[in-house]
């Protein structure tokens, strides 16, 4: 069963299963963290019970994350977006095949990647701190996905809450004066913070820029005592992680309904 998430009682319980997974349960803590459990923008649940949760949801802007160990029961999620305008899903792969299967939609999937080693050795340039507006306009340059799924008035409301608070921080890669490129640490948990949106304009890739925002979010996590983590956007891309030492930890499914 889902349980919403209503009462302050009821959160060591979701911090508990946002901890079974370190990449979406980071976002759905980050989220609880920014929003609380009384903003309509954004809704949590518990799925199993609350002295044995299976999963950590949360919903925001019709994406639902799932935190999950893989044991979740689909048949509860299933109803959750079927009863709600829920447009996409992401969660660990298996469970994605299983809501698939019940839900049809397109699915992608690719890796979970985690740090390997103790320090940076690579050498790059700084990156600046950046607004939401020039991050953007370079997301929408680079990427299909974000030139057909963010709509930069809630993207950036959302971001600009996090970004208040110190919950995530967005950089911009320079070349001669012109923003080129862009990245930003998106969540965090007690142990983990997840390096997400690594983009560089077309016209500037096949120059390592990309490994070079990505060193230097990595080494930035790192100062912060923490492990730096990611999800690559596919597996060619898991590749070129692997050089920078990030390791697969599994796989992760994103459902398009």
């Amino acid at each position: 069963m889902l349980i919403p998430l209503q009462h302050f009682y009821q959160i060591p319980a979701f911090v508990r299963a946002c901890s079974y997974e370190h990449v979406f349960g980071s976002r759905a803590l980050t989220a609880l963290r920014a929003y609380g459990i009384e903003n309509s923008d954004v809704r949590f649940f518990l799925c199993g019970s609350e002295s044995c949760p299976e999963a950590a949801l949360c919903l925001q802007n019709g994406l639902l994350s799932v935190a999950s160990e893989g044991n979740a029961s689909a048949a509860p999620i299933v109803e959750l977006c079927r009863q709600i305008a829920v447009r996409e899903i992401h969660t660990d792969f298996e469970l994605c095949l299983s809501l698939k299967s019940m839900l049809g939609g397109r699915m992608d999937s690719s890796c979970y990647m985690v740090y390997g080693r103790a320090s940076v050795q690579d050498s790059f340039p700084e990156l600046l701190p950046a607004d939401p507006q020039t991050i953007f306009s370079v997301l929408q340059r680079s990427h299909e996905y974000y030139r057909t799924h963010l709509n930069f008035d809630p993207w950036s409301r959302d971001l600009r809450n996090r970004l208040s608070r110190g919950l995530s921080e967005l950089y911009q890669l320079k070349v001669d004066g012109e923003t080129v490129g862009t990245g930003s640490i998106a969540s965090e948990d007690d142990s983990s913070a997840v390096i997400a949106a690594v983009a560089v304009l077309p016209e500037y890739r096949r120059r390592g820029l990309g490994s070079c925002i990505t060193s230097f979010l990595t080494k930035r996590i790192l100062e912060k005592g923490k492990i730096p983590r990611l999800i690559s956007g596919d597996d060619k891309v898991a590749d070129l992680y692997r050089h920078l030492g990030f390791e697969v930890c599994g796989r992760w499914g994103e459902l398009y309904l």
